[in-house]
């Protein structure tokens, strides 16, 4: 078996090697050359289709944003979706939910090690920035679905997270690490990212110091590092800070965002799956109506169905579909940034922060500056415009895991299918997912205690 592990994941790899002719070029008697070059690297780095395409979706599935009627519930092909659906905890999510970022990883490894054999100079040290990059960019994606969050006071430490790879050795055992150490080492890849990495990157789907300093501000954020999730928030807003006008967008198109657009700092979308189909997936009540008249989301962000009921559409990856943009934006920076503020009781900058997003995304005439000095209320209205902003951009689960830390603002989810009410309640064990069944049943890692 992991044997044929090693060959799928080595097809994958070298799928990802499409600008690399002699990747390419090979005949029915000729083995398939191995990579060991500077333009094998960059082609597999460049393998957007892995690196850039493979991040769960599972987490936006089970929050409280979107919703199903209990017949297209039933209906749903996957059963995994079904069943994650109404958070029950005995269900493992889809494979591809743990191999999609563990292929990115394995990728990134294979990079750093061909590497290694390479002359020094800039153009490795940004390959190898571009390597630990995404090795943390899809460990960390995992880890909030997989590990449980990571307490401030490193009470919860010991406890077992996930496998680090850090070889392209599929034949190497690899077993489970400490939570502290999972995010030492994640924070440790990625401190690496930001030194060698350079500002420009070319495209977007390319990671560069600003992404690296992007991830960091929300990785901090996620451990309730507020000073940390400040500084790098500010780093990577005095190196891209461009905000879109929503009030000069195409409010009425099928898909307003474009792809690549103005605020996105990392490419990157989700997996997808056909249950966030724009006729199935609809926004809750709840949440739909929290945006104003006068709130330009409310229109960009969704469509009309004609019966009462609103999809999404407004995917910054610039595609209607089933497979949203995961990445990096400064709207999210900018969200960073404001929630900080408040909570390190900095409440005239948070103003000033929230304002400078909210005066793009209300109609200017109508737009009412927030001026509270009330830090409970101001928190409060900030977390209410982060769910509005960050809508399917599988940012609502990690935000309800560390929310759920303070009762001041924990989330009680419910559901109702076929009459039948369904809860999931804070600290719930739900919020560390199982690992997938086949993950379990063709390894030597032990399953997620409960």
């Amino acid at each position: 078996m992991k044997k044929i592990h090693y060959y799928l994941l080595l097809g994958i790899a070298l799928l990802c090697l499409q600008g690399c002719n002699k990747f390419l070029e090979t005949k029915p008697d000729t083995k398939l050359a191995i990579p060991d070059s500077f333009e094998d690297c960059q082609a597999l780095l460049d393998g957007y289709g892995t690196v850039n395409m493979s991040y769960p979706y599972v987490g936006e599935l089970c929050t409280n944003d979107f919703s199903l009627t209990s017949e297209y519930w039933a209906g749903l092909e996957v059963y995994e979706d079904r069943m994650l659906y109404i958070w029950d905890d005995q269900v493992t999510p889809p494979q591809s939910q743990w191999a999609g970022p563990y292929q990115t990883v394995y990728i990134a490894n294979q990079v750093l090690a061909i590497l290694k054999t390479l002359p020094e100079g800039v153009r490795r040290q940004q390959m190898e920035g571009a390597a630990y990059f995404y090795r943390a960019y899809a460990l960390f994606a995992l880890a909030e679905l997989f590990a449980p969050i990571p307490l401030k006071d490193g009470g919860n430490a010991g406890v077992m997270a996930l496998p680090y790879r850090t070889s392209p050795n599929i034949e190497e055992k690899v077993e489970r690490v400490p939570l502290g150490e999972y995010f030492a080492l994640l924070l440790t890849d990625l401190d690496n990212a930001r030194e060698l990495l350079s500002r420009s990157a070319g495209l977007p789907s390319r990671p560069n110091s600003t992404a690296a300093a992007a991830l960091l501000s929300r990785i901090y954020l996620y451990l309730q590092d507020y000073e940390k999730a400040l500084a790098y928030a500010n780093t990577a807003l005095d190196q891209q800070n461009t905000l879109m006008d929503y009030n000069t967008l195409p409010m009425y198109e099928e898909s307003p965002f474009k792809q690549f657009n103005p605020e996105v700092i990392f490419q990157a979308i989700s997996s997808g799956s056909f249950t966030f189909y724009y006729t199935i997936w609809k926004a809750s009540p709840q949440l739909y109506n929290s945006y104003a008249d006068h709130d330009l989301r409310k229109q960009l962000y969704y469509m009309d169905n004609g019966d009462d009921t609103f999809s999404f559409k407004g995917n910054y990856d610039g595609e209607l579909n089933q497979s949203p943009f995961s990445g990096l934006a400064v709207d999210e920076l900018i969200l960073n940034k404001a929630e900080c503020l408040v909570r390190l009781n900095q409440l005239d900058k948070a103003k000033e922060t929230i304002n400078l997003l909210g005066i793009k995304r209300y109609k200017k005439a109508a737009y009412q500056p927030v001026v509270t000095n009330d830090a409970a209320l101001l928190l409060e209205i900030i977390l209410q415009e982060r769910r509005k902003e960050l809508v399917m951009r599988q940012r609502r689960w990690a935000d309800l895991k560390r929310l759920n830390l303070d009762p001041a603002t924990a989330v009680s989810l419910k559901r109702t299918i076929a009459g039948k009410e369904y809860q999931l309640q804070p600290g719930a064990s739900f919020y560390t997912m199982l690992i997938p069944r086949e993950v379990i049943n063709n390894s030597s890692l032990t399953q997620t205690i409960r």
